[in-house]
């Protein structure tokens, strides 16, 4: 079973669900700021420090691809030019909050597709 997280910043009110779907479909969202995500990248693998790295965005692949050890799970993390996507596989809530708490700590608020909610303090 899959989870999957998006993570973009803005200052405006923005219906939430309007902005996942432009994003997703490659659209720029002007109200929407840029990412930085070797730093997004870096933040999830130090909140991992014990896993497995590969490939990354230094393979420029565009993607960052975390390994539990042995088989405990993956993440796979997506950057668009606006968004970042984690999808987490095999994972246990505990583990979601800690991939949430990396990127949240940037500065960028979740947005859960699974329910349609941005936890930005705005909705």
């Amino acid at each position: 079973m899959s989870q999957q997280f998006a993570f973009w910043r803005t200052s405006e009110r923005l219906d939430s669900a309007r902005v996942y779907e432009r994003l997703v479909n490659g659209e720029v969202v002007p109200e929407v700021e840029a990412l930085e995500p070797a730093a997004i990248e870096a933040a999830l693998i130090a909140a991992f420090p014990d896993w497995e790295a590969g490939p990354t965005l230094a393979d420029g692949s565009g993607q960052t691809m975390l390994a539990a050890p042995g088989d405990g799970g993956a993440i796979d993390v997506g950057y668009g030019s606006q968004m970042v996507t984690a999808t987490c596989y095999g994972l246990e809530p505990e583990q979601w909050n800690v991939v949430i708490s990396a990127v949240v700590d940037l500065g960028l608020p979740l947005y859960d597709p699974q329910i349609g909610h941005r936890f930005d303090g705005h909705e």
